[in-house]
């Protein structure tokens, strides 16, 4: 509570904004402004989905992670909260995944409205977390039934165990 942040479109100073965003804060977050810069009012763990175009516009969502396809407890390919993480309570804390119901290959996305599941696709290579992004299908991880996924998205790791 009470951290200012705002975004800019490479890894330096320059055309950033915060303030000047049009606001959609679905989560409860609290977000106020601050000159140019966004004040979050309630801490906790949220999924920001950010514009920068001609408009720009930030939504605020909940952290929103899923299980996809044939490891998760419900074998589809569509959103359900039965394959839905727990989501951490501090801010170091990991997002635990339901147990895995069968062996085989993990998918792992977050969901944001008018986007399919694999556009915001990722898994762990080696412990670290890899985004799809815009790129092709990313390789495949096998894990085994029973294990689950712990997701540290403040160190950028993710374990399966």
């Amino acid at each position: 509570a009470g951290e200012q942040f705002k975004f800019a479109p490479q890894a330096d100073w320059g055309n950033d904004f915060g303030g000047q965003a049009t606001i959609n804060d679905v989560a409860g977050a609290g977000i106020t402004v601050d000159g140019t810069n966004l004040v979050c009012g309630n801490p906790g763990w949220y999924l920001l989905h950010i514009v920068n175009g001609t408009e720009q516009k930030l939504e605020v969502l909940k952290p929103e992670v899923y299980l996809m396809g044939s490891v998760a407890p419900v074998n589809d390919w569509s959103i359900n909260a039965d394959n839905l993480f727990t989501v951490p309570t501090d801010e170091n804390g990991e997002f635990v995944s339901p147990a895995f119901s069968a062996d085989g290959e993990v998918r792992i996305c977050v969901k944001f409205e008018g986007f399919d599941w694999w556009q915001t696709e990722f898994v762990a290579f080696d412990g670290k977390l890899a985004f799809r992004g815009r790129g092709d299908d990313q390789d495949r991880v096998n894990v085994k039934a029973g294990e689950k996924a712990y997701i540290n998205f403040a160190a950028g790791t993710c374990t399966f165990k």
